[in-house]
């Protein structure tokens, strides 16, 4: 379970999570920092084993895919997802984000709401009035950011805080979340994209509204990066007819937190849409 593939984009190699039939209807689960499509690796048997084709990418610099030759910017990432949905061929997809996957993900939706049969939204924020956590605010500073990441590149301390933060982790998940921080090169790909957010990127955000297909906003209760609020606001702000789920007790990265809690919740999304 879990193996990793890969493919060839734009002259990069990139990394990805392939499970179920090629016929079956696709499922993308984007991740987002510092993160890999390992984040995914409770979900994605669940999705598949429901008979729908689960497909999640390393994006790229992060896991296993090599970064961009050129700025790891938003709208690069962004563009990146027509690239792999045209490299596997992927016509309409029903989309998982997580975090700047989010951020990611349903910016592209904003422009190709017709092609998102269902959304899965988790700790992540399309909102105008977001305000940057601490840790982003020192990303987002020139030369501040540089040292901050520096002394994040120790991997002992990394693990150990990362193993604080979600107790319950497998390490070889964080294994693969701390590929991105492993050379200076890397490390630069959250630099950049931090730094390439702007207002203008969130404008289209009103867009998603468009989206009248199933919907539903999972949250952990005790999110420290972005509070339960957002997950009512995008609710009402954007999708009316979302079902929003809190879960109890659990930080940002609930996948891999508390994934017994997130199973059913996910199983019952995909349910609804076999009926």
């Amino acid at each position: 379970m879990n193996t990793k593939k890969t493919l060839t984009i734009n002259y990069q190699k990139l990394s990805y999570i392939d499970e179920g039939a090629k016929t079956d209807p696709p499922v993308l689960l984007i991740h987002g920092v510092p993160e890999s499509s390992m984040l995914w690796k409770h979900i994605i048997p669940e999705i598949a084993a429901l008979g729908f084709r689960a497909i999640a990418p390393d994006l790229p610099g992060f896991g296993q895919s090599d970064r961009f030759p050129y700025e790891s910017t938003w709208e690069n990432y962004v563009a990146f997802i027509n690239d792999f949905m045209e490299a596997l061929e992927l016509e309409k997809i029903h989309l998982v984000v997580h975090d700047w996957g989010g951020m990611i993900g349903l910016r592209w939706a904003c422009d190709n709401p017709d092609k998102v049969e269902s959304l899965i939204i988790t700790d992540t924020v399309l909102l105008p009035g977001y305000t940057w956590h601490p840790l982003a605010q020192k990303w987002r500073t020139p030369g501040y950011g540089e040292k901050v990441m520096e002394a994040m590149a120790n991997k002992d301390s990394w693990m150990a805080g990362m193993i604080k933060e979600i107790p319950s982790v497998d390490e070889g998940i964080l294994e693969d979340f701390f590929a991105i921080f492993e050379t200076a090169e890397k490390r630069n790909v959250i630099l950049e994209l931090y730094r390439s957010a702007n207002q203008q990127l969130t404008e289209p955000y009103l867009n998603l509204a468009a989206i009248k297909s199933p919907v539903t906003i999972l949250w952990g209760e005790h999110d420290p990066y972005i509070s339960t609020d957002f997950a009512y606001q995008t609710r009402d702000q954007q999708f009316p007819h979302a079902a929003v789920h809190i879960i109890p007790g659990a930080g940002h990265f609930i996948h891999v937190q508390v994934p017994e809690k997130v199973i059913p919740l996910v199983r019952e999304h995909f349910l609804a849409i076999l009926e």
